[in-house]
């Protein structure tokens, strides 16, 4: 099970996720992100985008793409606790080793 908010405002995007992003969950998510880039980009420059991991409980390889794809696109990963910490030590540590 996945949940994602949607808070769009004139200069930035957050989703904010909770639960599995796990399988299904994962192109629900990428929808999400889809729709409301373009949503967001209609008529105005484009907006800073943030995704907020705070209540994920897992991620398969398909959320780690994800996660991987919508931060190389610019999106601000952030969240809290130590888990969120460990995601985005692993985003960055990819970035770097692909370098």
């Amino acid at each position: 099970m996945i949940r994602i908010e949607t808070d769009q405002t004139d200069s930035k995007l957050t989703l904010r996720v909770a639960g599995r992003l796990c399988g299904a969950n994962v192109e629900a998510l990428a929808e999400c992100w889809s729709l409301a880039r373009s949503r967001g980009a209609a008529g105005r420059a484009r907006s800073r985008q943030s995704v907020d991991l705070s209540d994920i409980t897992s991620i398969d390889q398909a959320g780690w793409r994800l996660l991987r794809r919508m931060h190389n696109d610019g999106v601000e990963v952030s969240g809290k606790g130590l888990a969120t910490q460990t995601i985005l030590d692993e985003l960055t540590y990819k970035e770097e080793k692909e370098s």
